[in-house]
């Protein structure tokens, strides 16, 4: 059985660019005007896990 050799460079950049946007998403649900409101609360944390997820795909293995 032949093996598919993937980029993985290609596959990270592409769930950089949708964690980008589910980033972006959720910046523009922010409530700016009431910070300290708790709906806000919810989406901070959306905020938070696309910002984690971007740097985590960013980071580099220590296996290559």
């Amino acid at each position: 059985m032949l093996k598919k050799k993937y980029n993985k460079k290609l596959i990270k950049n592409i769930f950089t660019v949708m964690f980008g946007l589910v980033l972006l998403f959720w910046l523009f649900q922010i409530d700016w005007n009431n910070l300290s409101s708790r709906t806000n609360s919810g989406l901070f944390f959306g905020v938070l896990a696309g910002a984690l997820f971007i740097i985590s795909m960013q980071l580099k293995n220590k296996d290559e």
